[in-house]
């Protein structure tokens, strides 16, 4: 299977080299809109390295692509994949508003092309344990789910300029809070986005969804980078609680200036190949299309969460601290 990367920043890069360490496809080619940094990144990956979209699905006419643009900028390079007859995988959120969302979903439909959002969570080993507890039926019906995402300011600096912590972090909760409870955001209590000049940024939400259950979400960069991220899930069921805490991977570098904690499990660089939760992510998408077998992530999944999050986005009082 031929494939092509669309956009080499920091998440592109990443798909490029997951696609290029697997064993079901061939990474023909990388795209981006920057033409010296997309050259550097084909000569890396000794793969052709194009600036136009358009241009690189007439030459390489590939099977599938991935799209790791800027958020905002994802309808456009979705569609015109789509419309060459590629399959897609698109970072997400699969879109900023809704009628991007919806659009590119009936786009694919109408062609007979197959897509889906990468919504890595699913494809974490511990919130997958937290779903099958929950959907075993032993702890009873779910009545709150609360979820905490906090990364650091570093990571604000380099994506603020064309995101959020709503759409960088708690679009991936909103995201487990509907796979958990089987329902959709359906009514919000509250939702605040507080923005400083200090770069801290955070978001959060209260509310219900569709089934009856309530949901509280907190989420935002305002570690420094002598910290780890640190994401949480509970889960408070009738019968029970099944919780997910995570504030590094076990293992932890003492250096002569900083301690850190290397990722283990999202991506991490293991014996030259990119690895963990975006490698279970692009290898199930990859045999999908190959074997014809469902997504895990379905597009209604995909467009329910950028629904939620536009709502939620539109129900928010915006604060700017000093």
């Amino acid at each position: 299977m031929r494939v092509v990367v669309v956009g080499v920043g920091f998440m592109g890069q990443l798909h490029a080299r997951t696609v290029a360490g697997s064993r079901l496809a061939e990474l023909v080619g990388v795209v981006d809109r920057d033409p010296a940094v997309v050259s550097v990144v084909g000569r890396r990956l000794g793969v052709a390295a194009f600036a136009d979209v358009t241009q690189a699905l007439v030459v390489l006419e590939p099977d599938a692509v991935v799209i790791a643009t800027p958020d905002s900028l994802h309808r456009e390079a979705t569609e015109a994949v789509i419309e060459a007859g590629a399959d897609v995988l698109v970072e997400k959120p699969l879109a900023t508003t809704v009628e991007d969302a919806e659009a590119m979903v009936a786009l694919a439909q109408a062609r007979g092309v197959r897509l889906m959002t990468g919504h890595i969570t699913r494809f974490y080993p511990r919130y997958a344990q937290v779903h099958e507890a929950v959907r075993s039926g032993e702890l009873g019906r779910p009545v709150m789910v609360t979820a905490s995402t906090w990364g650091l300011r570093s990571l604000g600096a380099r994506v603020a300029h064309t995101t959020n912590p709503l759409w960088h972090f708690a679009i991936h909760d909103i995201e487990l809070v509907h796979w958990m409870t089987g329902g959709v955001v359906d009514e919000i209590d509250g939702a605040q986005l507080v923005e400083s000049s200090s770069g801290v940024s955070t978001f959060a939400a209260t509310g219900t969804v569709s089934t009856g259950a309530a949901f509280n979400l907190v989420t935002g960069w305002t570690l420094p980078d002598s910290a780890g991220p640190r994401w949480d899930l509970t889960v408070h069921c009738e019968h029970g609680v099944v919780r997910a805490a995570w504030s590094d991977d076990g293992v932890t570098r003492f250096g002569p200036d900083a301690v850190d904690a290397p990722d283990c499990m999202a991506w991490p660089n293991l014996n030259g190949r990119v690895e963990g939760a975006l490698r279970m992510e692009v290898e199930h998408f990859l045999g999908a299309v190959v074997g014809g077998s469902p997504f895990l992530v379905t597009p209604d999944d995909a467009v329910d969460a950028v629904r939620a999050a536009a709502a939620l986005e539109k129900a928010a009082t915006v604060r700017r601290v000093p």
